[in-house]
């Protein structure tokens, strides 16, 4: 599934797919990665948003212009427990918002399936969900404000605007996935300048 809307303070696109092949695990050597400020920002917020549903609704939704039916949704949601990084996906994610942001691109299966990506670098869960964004505003540049870009992002995919099956916001909030990457990179020559991924695993 892919979507396509611009944001009130930048051109935004986002979009999500799922994917669970039966893949054989590549040989490989796993590098620790080191968490960003933004992706422990976006992590804090992620589980902000499934720890304690009705609470996030009140800080980041209740002022919203259009919220798409996303604050009731998160008052009435049970909470569900938080998620956990993942090295081999924090590095499949980063390795894909690198790519995407240098060949000024937006899919998900432009440089092989976010599940081949993964098993690749060593994840070996059983099922990927991928959210990605890209915005030019400069609220999302978590360069200069990791936490305020984390903010937007998260709350941008809750919203889900213009997203007939919600699907960033179902995947987000999903009790099938434990565990979580987070990848950033920000180029200003490309179209869209600040590119987001986030690889929901299940191990």
């Amino acid at each position: 599934m892919k979507t396509i809307f611009s944001a009130i303070l930048g051109m935004l696109f986002i979009s999500l797919i799922s994917c669970q092949p039966g893949l054989v695990k590549d040989a490989t050597v796993e590098i620790p990665q080191v968490i960003t400020p933004f992706q422990q920002s976006m992590l804090d917020e992620i589980n902000l948003a499934r720890t304690n549903p009705a609470a996030y609704a009140e800080l980041r939704l209740k002022d919203a212009t259009n919220d798409n039916g996303s604050y009731l949704y998160l008052k009435g949601l049970a909470p569900l427990s938080a998620l956990t990084f993942n090295n081999s996906l924090n590095i499949s994610a980063s390795n894909y918002a690198s790519f995407l942001a240098d060949k000024n691109l937006m899919g998900h299966d432009l440089n092989g399936t976010p599940m081949k990506r993964a098993i690749t670098v060593g994840f070996e869960g059983s099922s990927i969900g991928e959210n990605i964004a890209a915005s030019s505003g400069e609220n999302y540049n978590s360069s200069a404000d990791p936490k305020n870009a984390a903010i937007n992002f998260i709350r941008i995919m809750i919203i889900d605007a213009g997203v007939a099956d919600l699907g960033h916001r179902m995947t987000m909030l999903s009790s099938n996935y434990s565990t979580v990457g987070i990848g950033y990179s920000r180029n200003t020559a490309s179209t869209f300048v600040n590119y987001n991924v986030q690889d929901y695993g299940n191990l």
